[in-house]
């Protein structure tokens, strides 16, 4: 059970992690967990930064793997374990890790971030051709950013008439 003790040294942690002290943020975590070892939230973060700073890549994985099976729909610990992977120079383990932290949190800017960073890209429309096959450049532009942008403009058109109504009192 977490203390005030435990808490404490957890965002004393959070607060070395930000500032890329990750000698000081382990020593925080690794308190924090070891003062409340049921916590999802310390042995995560404990793990990744052990990972980082010490390269204990296995007890990384275990803890950060640990904690997403206790609560699996906090997308930050997915976001740690892909920082794991990547410390293990597995590219391919931390995008797919990072596409589920997508299924529980869609509008997370930090996973949508190194996504990008990464270069992950969406399979081709049709798969058993090259992704720089003319027809599977073609219908991924039009399918994946033309009706996309369409359809946007068209809602954008309907709101201003809305607007425009209710100003004139329609």
């Amino acid at each position: 059970m977490a203390t005030e003790s435990s808490e404490g040294q957890f965002k004393e942690g959070l607060v070395f992690l930000k500032n890329d002290n990750l000698e000081k943020a382990t020593r925080a975590f690794e308190k924090a967990y070891k003062e409340d070892k049921e916590s999802a939230r310390y042995m995560s973060y404990y793990g990744m930064c052990a990972a980082l700073r010490w390269g204990e890549i296995g007890l990384g994985i275990e803890f950060c793997t640990r904690a997403l099976k206790k609560e699996f729909y906090k997308a930050e610990y997915y976001i740690n374990l892909a920082r794991v992977y990547l410390k293990a120079d597995n590219k391919k383990g931390a995008i797919a890790v990072l596409k589920k932290g997508l299924r529980f949190d869609p509008e997370n800017d930090i996973i949508h971030g190194e996504l990008v960073r990464l270069g992950a890209r969406k399979r081709p429309i049709i798969p058993f051709l090259r992704r720089s096959h003319p027809v599977n450049k073609f219908l991924g532009i039009f399918l994946r950013k033309t009706i996309p942008n369409i359809v946007n403009k068209i809602r954008r058109e309907k709101e201003a008439i809305k607007g425009d109504d209710e100003n004139v009192g329609i």
